[in-house]
């Protein structure tokens, strides 16, 4: 009898640890850096020369945990901005994207887990030209690049659990453009960083 008893009292503490740094149901946000391949180097040409708009890029999001292991999330992804001068002219190019996506985890271990992301983003790209006199004029119609596009996204990523409220985490996420008029697809690797409100 006295053996039984401590089998389960092992057990039962067991659980706890496995359960310790398990996230809860509840609210959460997240940021994230890092870098950004944006594919338009491949779309642009302005007198004969190529740009990219490459490098730096972050994310904020807010999600929602329903369970422990899916999720509902909103975020703001901004790409690096950049500028070229091709002779007297500059030429800029913007471009940003907001997005929604559905989160699954697998939990690993009681700190480890891998996540799936599933969503549609929205991403607006903007190309501008300034002459030497500061006229600034509108080139994504020349260069046949939509303003705005609906996308669909896809990230995997792994998760640390530092504790049940703050987690670290790194990420690939992929936005594919379709259709007609179309930037680049984007690649961002990032490191974040979470905190849970459950």
């Amino acid at each position: 009898m006295l053996k039984k008893i401590l089998i389960t009292s092992v057990l039962t503490a067991g659980a706890c640890v496995m359960n310790a740094n398990a996230a809860l149901p509840g609210l959460y946000v997240s940021g994230q850096v890092g870098y950004a391949d944006t594919g338009i180097k491949s779309k642009v040409k302005i007198n004969s020369a190529s740009f990219s708009n490459n490098g730096l890029a972050g994310r904020l999001a807010i999600g929602y945990k329903v369970t422990p292991n899916f999720a509902l999330e909103a975020g703001y992804l901004q790409l690096s901005n950049a500028e070229f001068n091709i002779g007297s002219p500059n030429f800029s190019t913007k471009q940003n994207a907001i997005d929604v996506a559905a989160k699954g985890t697998l939990p690993i271990t009681n700190n480890v887990n891998l996540y799936g992301k599933l969503g549609v983003a929205y991403l607006t790209t903007q190309l501008e030209g300034k002459s030497a006199s500061g006229t600034t004029s509108d080139l994504n119609s020349v260069q046949g690049i939509a303003k705005r596009k609906w996308a669909p996204e896809v990230a995997i990523g792994m998760g640390y659990d530092i504790t049940p409220n703050v987690t670290v985490d790194t990420s690939l996420t992929h936005i594919q453009t379709i259709g007609s008029n179309r930037p680049g697809n984007i690649d961002f690797l990032a490191v974040g960083v979470g905190y849970n409100f459950g």
